[in-house]
């Protein structure tokens, strides 16, 4: 079992139990210590409810006094502070699990890559929703030629949180509420979209052509339309907002094929809609006779019992606890198409960056990799 240090995730937070349950669910991972928020009772609170012994009052600290005593740590921190603490960490040979977006821009992740090796490093960054059995299966699918060749990828991730704010957390937090050179929702939602992109049909953007707008009183973007060429000649559209009612997490994926096409909807995890040209349609759940859902990592419960959110980041710190395995052990970690690298990361930030520009200039930006 790895022992595990988080930082950040608080019981204030709203990532911090999701990523704690998680880690635990398999046993692969225990967390020993860690740094869970600046407010002193908060934290002091935090590791009683998650009956972690050693905790500590500062970053600092924590790496000073932990750095020989860890196997990896997790940063679940406010975005605009993952830089200097990823950083440090890795300097310290520690081994980082990020929450998604690594950094706040494209700059930082460039300085990190020029100032750190990490060639010699682990570091990957968690976007949950490719580890979802049904996600895993629609990859597979795609990949076998099921749909064809891939046309059209339609990506949307609407919200209404900033006209109807989620009543469970204190929300939107003060660094949501100012746009840095990226926009907070292309952080926050964009990046999620980019991942499943690349992650079922592994192509990669050639361009964007994008419309940012703000309409809610925070004066930050609060909605997003891009037009997305991708090689291979196939388009998409990546759509995010929160400022849509009625979407509560709207996400939805929908692959266009010459043969097929296939729709997920996030609050159906457990449903792939698969149309074929024959004008045969079906609903593929993890009861049908499929080939990766069936695996006993995906099946905590029998079929008709539905696994979600928590279970699908479950399912990828078990991935996780397999590459840090191979990582000690001084193997490859990053074969498992579900574990995304800092490469990885980097290319989706060229993508975010683009649409900025494409904004900016009101054109379509070309990207280069």
């Amino acid at each position: 079992m790895f022992r595990l240090g988080i930082l950040g995730g608080g019981l204030n937070s709203v990532v911090g139990y999701t990523h704690f349950v998680a880690s635990q669910m398999d046993k692969r991972f225990k967390v020993v210590s860690g740094v869970f928020s600046r407010n002193l009772e908060i934290n002091k609170k935090t590791a009683e409810f998650w009956d972690v012994e050693r905790f500590y009052n500062s970053f600092e600290e924590f790496i000073e006094k932990e750095k020989k005593r860890l196997d990896a740590v997790s940063v679940l921190l406010p975005t605009p502070d993952h830089f200097r603490v990823v950083k440090k960490l890795l300097e310290n040979d520690i081994p980082v699990i990020c929450e998604k977006p690594l950094f706040s821009s494209l700059e930082e992740l460039i300085k990190l890559e020029n100032e750190v090796d990490l060639n010699d490093k682990f570091l990957v960054i968690t976007y949950n929703y490719i580890a979802y059995p049904i996600l895993c299966e629609l990859k597979r699918m795609i990949s076998e030629g099921i749909f064809g060749k891939v046309i059209n990828i339609h990506l949307e991730m609407p919200q209404e949180s900033f006209l109807r704010p989620p009543k469970s957390v204190d929300y939107p937090p003060v660094w949501r509420k100012k746009d840095g050179n990226i926009p907070v929702i292309l952080l926050d939602l964009a990046s999620h979209l980019l991942s499943l992109s690349k992650y079922l049909t592994g192509k990669r953007i050639k361009s964007v052509y994008s419309v940012l707008k703000s309409f809610s009183s925070y004066n930050v973007v609060d909605e997003v339309k891009v037009i997305l060429d991708y090689e291979d000649e196939a388009t998409g559209f990546l759509w995010v907002s929160k400022v849509a009612f009625g979407n509560r997490n709207g996400l939805k994926v929908s692959i266009y094929g010459t043969k097929a096409s296939a729709v997920w909807i996030q609050e159906e995890p457990e449903k792939l809609y698969v149309n074929y040209r024959n004008g045969k349609k079906c609903i593929l759940d993890r009861g049908a006779n499929l080939e990766i859902s069936k695996v006993r990592l995906y099946n905590r419960m029998t079929p008709g019992h539905p696994a979600g959110f928590i279970e699908a980041f479950a399912n990828l710190y078990y991935e996780i606890a397999d590459a840090l395995e191979n990582y000690l052990k001084g193997k490859p970690y990053s074969v498992n198409p579900v574990i995304w690298t800092f490469k990885d990361e980097k290319e989706s930030f060229k993508v975010l960056d683009a649409i900025v520009k494409s904004s900016i200039i009101n054109n379509k930006v070309e990207i280069k990799y």
